[in-house]
């Protein structure tokens, strides 16, 4: 009896064995699966994907539609790590899967003037190479402003908000904000606030005080109008502050940085463009990596 007991026994340890084995293995990529990407030549290029918890491999280089490629940073993968999943390329992690990113040089980027859309063929390290729509990358020529706005502050939290606050030294008028990519918007809620347009959220607008408490405030209390909502052309003051709040979306699975560019005209007519960097950094909960597989893993 203690024998058909035993026997039983083992019998059930296989079958779990077995049947776990064959679970992490239903979950095993057949090759990476890349973030689709929105980059206008704001800050450094950094390519996003999700691979298996123990691929070491890194990637090496980036081909573009355009016939251009670009070499990743050479002191990039500098640290070394006996586990994969503590990389320096590593962003997030779960049971199964690796948030990796990889970031390209961005003089390079301005000098091989990049402009992509769809797939790359993307090399790594140990021979591996993968076909993948990466999305819109473009080479601009970033603004720096005509010196009306003074940045106040700016700032970022892991829960996806951020927000960038000037003042501007004259009267001006604003006209227009526009984006490169108007279809990367519906990732995100945005909030504009200015003293002239009407306004939720605290009484001073977002003052100096209110930054901090701000990020984590339900977005209904966020100082601004939401930007959908606001009729230009904008009237401000000399002084007055300016602030652009943005709130990703939790099902947003995309990797973004450009700039939205606002345009205007001062009171002595002069005409001046101002632009907002829209950029995050993402990093996953395993539903989001399978969010993510479900999107795009059968590309």
């Amino acid at each position: 009896m203690k024998g058909k007991t035993f026997m039983i026994s083992l019998l059930i340890i296989a079958i779990s064995w077995g049947g776990n084995l064959w679970f992490y293995q239903s979950k095993q990529l057949e090759e990476p699966i890349f973030l689709e990407h929105y980059y206008g030549g704001a800050g450094v290029f950094e390519l996003y994907y999700l691979t298996n918890r123990e691929d070491s491999s890194h990637v090496m280089s980036v081909e573009f539609s355009d016939g251009t490629t670009l070499h990743a940073k050479s002191d990039y993968y500098g640290f070394h790590s006996e586990s994969p999943a503590y990389g320096p390329d590593v962003q997030s992690r779960s049971t199964h899967y690796l948030l990796k990113r990889t970031g390209f040089d961005e003089q390079q980027m301005r000098e091989l003037k990049v402009d992509h859309e769809g797939e790359a063929t993307i090399h790594f390290n140990d021979g591996k190479t993968v076909t993948a729509d990466i999305g819109k990358v473009e080479f601009r020529k970033l603004r720096e402003g005509n010196g009306v706005f003074r940045q106040q502050s700016s700032s970022s939290s892991s829960n996806g908000r951020s927000f960038r606050s000037y003042t501007v030294k004259e009267d001006v008028e604003i006209e227009s904000m526009s984006s490169p990519f108007p279809d990367a918007q519906d990732d995100f809620k945005m909030k504009l606030y200015v003293p002239s347009i009407g306004t939720t959220g605290t009484p001073d607008g977002g003052g100096p005080r209110t930054y901090s408490k701000e990020m984590d405030e339900e977005w209904s209390r966020v100082a601004g109008a939401p930007l959908e909502n606001i009729d230009f052309p904008i009237e401000m003051k000399q002084g007055d502050r300016i602030r652009l709040t943005m709130q990703e979306k939790p099902d947003a699975i995309r990797a973004y940085s450009y700039e939205i560019e606002m345009t205007g005209t001062t009171e002595n007519g002069h005409s001046f463009t101002q632009p907002f960097l829209i950029a995050n950094h993402p990093q996953f909960l395993p539903e989001q990596m399978e969010l993510l597989i479900e999107r795009r893993g059968s590309q």
